[in-house]
This record gives structure tokens, C-alpha cells and sequence, in this order.
């Protein structure tokens, strides 16, 4: 529910910024960016974030998303990172530091092999699994540059992480069950997750 009420938001900043544009003062301020972010949890995806020209430039609605593939402990490991949120610069020009608030979506399928049902049983072949994550993140950043920038940030995602993933595969021609701890992902703890990472690309 909350990825759709900041993705309802973020379209209506748009349309709102768009009717606003012709009249917009503050021409040296470049309110589309686009770009690439490395790092935790999204390990690489793509940014893409609008400066609104209400509140004197200070809020700036944006989107990352990132798909990756990895194998982490013997486990053919895919996942999907959605973000969503809003950062508030403390200049008035949509650069330099912010602090942002978001809502995140982190979806990872396992693929496993040489594992055991509940029972003990191997399963026959491979075995799949699947969990989400969805937090709350408070950050900390700061875009330099102008039509070329440069982002860094950190900070933490509230949310309760499982520790482990109900898996399912074939034994003897029948659908099973097993339980496996989830694959030892750099920064994902108990109750949250790091976030951490740098960011570059254009601003228009």
C-alpha cells in the first residue's frame, strides 16, 4: 500500500511541476536527474529523481530500481530492489545535503541445490524459494555537482527481516517443503537494513 500512495505522489509532483514549468524562476535549477546507484541493498540500479518547484526547491521526489543475479553461499540467488521516497535538500537550489525518507521493496528468490525437506529428505534436483522485505528508510546524502553530479548517502531501513525461507522442490513425484536460512546478504540484520551507496549521472 505505501509503494503505491509515494508512486500516486511522485506522478502527481509531476503533473503539477509541468502545468508550473513555463513560470519557473529558478531556470539554473536542473530538476530532472538520472543515474545509476552502487552500493547496499540495491547493489546497482538506476535513479531517476524530480526537484519540485513548490517549497522553494527543497523537495525532490524520486524512484530506484535495480534487478540483479548473484550466487551467495552456493545459492543461486535474484532480487528485486524498488524504492520510492522523497529527499529534502537544505538549500534551496536542489543540491548539496538532504536527508530523504522512502519505502523500499526487496524481493529475493533462491534457487537451491543438494537441499533437505523438513524430514530430511534431499529434493530431487532443485529447490525454490522466495521472501520480501518491505522498510521504511531515513538517509542521509549529498548531490555535488550540476548538469554532471555526484551522490553519496547512508542510512537504515526499518523493517522486520525473516531469517528464514520456506523452500519447495519434488520428492518421489510429490511437492515438499524445507526451511533454510536466508543467504548471508552483506547489511541485512534483524530488524532492518543498511543502506549505503554512491550515485552518479545527468541532471536536465
Amino acid at each position: 500500500m505505501l509503494k503505491y500512495i509515494f508512486l500516486s505522489i511522485f506522478l502527481c509532483s509531476l503533473l503539477i511541476t509541468s502545468a508550473q514549468d513555463n513560470n519557473d524562476p529558478d531556470s539554473d535549477v536542473h530538476r530532472f536527474r538520472i543515474g545509476l546507484k552502487a552500493g547496499i541493498p540495491n547493489i546497482v540500479g538506476g535513479n531517476a529523481e524530480f526537484v519540485l518547484p513548490i517549497l522553494d526547491n527543497h523537495l525532490a521526489p524520486y524512484i530506484d530500481y535495480s534487478t540483479f543475479s548473484i550466487d551467495v553461499d552456493d545459492v543461486d540467488t535474484s532480487f528485486n530492489f524498488f524504492e520510492i521516497g522523497t529527499n529534502v535538500y537544505f538549500n534551496n537550489k536542489g543540491k548539496g545535503l538532504y536527508a530523504s525518507i522512502s519505502y523500499g521493496s526487496f524481493n529475493l528468490e533462491g534457487t537451491y541445490t543438494d537441499a533437505e525437506t523438513v524430514d530430511g529428505e534431499l529434493f530431487e534436483g532443485e529447490a525454490s524459494g522466495e521472501i520480501d522485505i518491505t522498510t521504511v528508510n531515513l538517509k542521509l546524502g549529498a548531490k555535488l555537482g550540476n548538469k554532471f553530479y555526484f551522490r553519496v548517502e547512508v542510512g537504515y531501513g526499518m523493517g522486520d527481516i525473516p531469517e528464514e525461507v520456506i523452500i519447495t522442490g519434488t520428492v518421489n513425484g510429490q511437492t515438499e517443503e524445507g526451511v533454510e536460512e536466508i543467504p548471508d546478504i552483506p547489511g541485512i540484520g534483524d530488524s532492518g537494513l543498511l543502506v549505503a551507496n554512491l550515485g552518479f549521472g545527468f541532471a536536465f
